[in-house]
């Protein structure tokens, strides 16, 4: 891969007046990572292309054949290939970061989640323990899927992604929590909690996470006899249990029941129990629900990534990872203008007004500059492609 020499301008001062948003973004990935170029079409149209077509869901190859100024699909394609894997997952993080800035600062608390989101995969798969293809529950048809292990920070009107790699078939669940808290300790930030799904009630990352002294929540699946029978009753509770008691490392946990009154809604009634591994906070059942409530924040960045995410058919890990972060960057910069522009003026804490700028403005937003930069083609021109 041959990058652009330095001294060329990345975009003049009219062009970034003109392209405002899809200058933003094409800017933070040039900046960050080598992309692909060839001798006979300039690149940086194809990276302007994918952040096009992600604004309207489409595909780089239904994208360069209806519109000018892009070269075949088969070039476009070729192009993508050429992106590094490794690359990509080194320079995630500061993409992220850049295209959210100014809405974090160094040496705030803030709450975070971690989690996987699974993309279905459709095709043949490598068995081997650095494979990108990772086994599951069926889903859309399939056992197997495209694996990414993302952080956000999930604290009210503050949804930032800032970390998401391919997850392998080799890499351990411990593993991946002590790489997020690094990061976060690296970009100078401080845990008010951390918030994880029931996959990693572990006792190695309990252990890490107390030796750590890192504030946390995990659901607490209901299996072993002397687990169920404590979280029999209709009250809600607080009570220490002793995960892997009879093996070489237990470890000693809080836990608190929340009894939640169904009361008819889905159609059920009765009780249900939401148990949850308390660590370095209030154990109180309505403190940690609220808070576990904002965990779903995470879920929602995976749907929100879904809009803005480029069609592709294509089996190769490199495309489909940088195509999620493109979808993640868009998600980032809608944040972050809000943050910085459609805050409420009053006193006390920071509130956004969600409603003044919806996503589907801001994609609107990139569409009307894509198709500044590419026409559409005559109806004739795109039969003859």
């Amino acid at each position: 891969m041959v990058s652009k020499p330095k001294t060329e301008p990345k975009f003049t001062q009219n062009s970034q007046m003109n392209y405002p948003y899809m200058g933003t973004i094409s800017r933070i990935i040039e900046d960050n990572i080598t992309f692909p170029s060839g001798m006979r079409n300039d690149s940086l149209d194809i990276l302007k292309a994918c952040i096009a077509m992600a604004s309207i869901n489409g595909s780089i190859s239904g994208y360069s054949r209806c519109h000018n100024g892009l070269p075949s699909h088969t070039t476009c394609l070729n192009t993508l290939h050429q992106l590094d894997t490794s690359e990509l997952n080194l320079q995630s993080s500061n993409m992220l970061m850049a295209a959210g800035k100014d809405v974090i600062r160094k040496g705030q608390k803030y709450t975070f989640a971690i989690d996987k989101t699974q993309d279905p995969y459709y095709g043949e798969r490598d068995n081997g323990p650095d494979s990108p293809i990772t086994g599951g529950k069926n889903k859309k048809s399939t056992n197997y899927f495209f694996t990414y292990l993302t952080m956000s920070i999930v604290d009210q009107g503050c949804h930032l992604t800032l970390f998401s790699i391919p997850w392998q078939k080799g890499m351990k669940n411990v593993d991946a929590i002590k790489q997020c808290v690094a990061f976060i300790r690296d970009l100078g930030l401080k845990i008010r909690g951390i918030c994880l799904d029931r996959e990693f009630y572990d006792g190695k990352i309990f252990h890490y996470l107390q030796t750590e002294q890192i504030p946390h929540i995990v659901p607490v699946p209901k299996r072993g006899v002397t687990l169920k029978r404590k979280l029999a009753g209709r009250k809600s509770k607080t009570f220490r249990y002793t995960l892997n008691e009879n093996l070489q490392n237990p470890v000693e946990l809080v836990i608190t029941d929340c009894i939640v009154y169904l009361n008819g809604k889905k159609g059920k009634h009765g009780i249900e129990h939401h148990a949850f591994v308390v660590f370095g906070m209030s154990a109180s059942p309505r403190h940690i629900r609220e808070i576990y409530r904002h965990r779903f924040a995470i879920e929602s960045t995976y749907r929100i990534r879904n809009i803005p995410l480029p069609k592709t058919t294509s089996k190769k890990v490199n495309i489909r990872y940088f195509y999620s972060l493109i979808s993640f960057l868009i998600q980032n910069l809608w944040v972050s203008i809000k943050w910085n522009r459609f805050a409420r003026i009053q006193r006390g804490p920071k509130v956004i007004d969600n409603n003044r700028f919806p996503l589907a403005h801001l994609l609107e937003i990139l569409h009307d500059e894509a198709s500044r930069l590419f026409s559409l083609k005559d109806i004739d021109d795109i039969a003859i492609t």
